[in-house]
């Protein structure tokens, strides 16, 4: 028993290190948008992390000023109101059985490693409710899951080319027609 004791210790001492030892992305290298952020209500969404702000002091998650050019921010009592759901973190329906320390990009939208030292989040607390702004919504000292807002970047998508060759033999054709009629 006392060796089962140890090693689970042991095992959970390694766990909980290599999530805070990890290293945050530098401010200077951009979020990217696929599978990380959340389009939700006119706003981008993003998990920033698996703890409140400075909850187990400074550096473990950084607030939204960190990366400020990108202009993320606190999200306001209105638009927190209208926050999406823990769910809508989940990419493509992925079936979720354990909901506690996912790091996969490709099944989880999060970023927690571009504002402080962890790699992961934590879809059991976000689950239970356990959310905040990481300023002045929900608690910042109970284990809450850390969500930033941004307005939504507008993209203009660039057009194909065979969009803009249809699109000028749709013009010369009209000026063809035009001579035709106008002779």
């Amino acid at each position: 028993m006392k060796k089962m004791i140890t090693a689970l210790t042991l095992t959970a001492g390694l766990l909980l290190g290599t999530q805070a030892n990890a290293v945050i992305i530098d401010a200077s290298t951009v979020i990217p948008d696929e599978n990380i952020l959340l389009n939700f209500n006119g706003l981008d969404w993003v998990y920033a992390g698996p703890i409140a702000t400075e909850e187990w002091g400074p550096g473990n998650i950084e607030a939204p000023e960190y990366r400020a050019d990108e202009g993320w921010r606190y999200a306001t009592q209105t638009e927190w109101d209208l926050r999406p759901d823990w769910t809508d973190f989940i990419i493509g329906g992925a079936a979720v059985d354990a909901v506690a320390g996912f790091s996969d990009h490709s099944v989880y939208r999060f970023a927690s490693e571009y504002w402080g030292n962890f790699n992961h989040i934590d879809l059991s607390d976000a689950a239970e409710g356990r959310l905040t702004n990481g300023y002045d919504i929900g608690s910042l000292f109970e284990v809450y899951e850390t969500w930033y807002v941004r307005d939504a970047r507008i993209t203009t998508p660039v057009p194909e080319s065979s969009t803009i060759i249809l699109f000028g033999l749709g013009l010369l054709g009209l000026v063809f027609t035009r001579r035709k009629h106008s002779k």
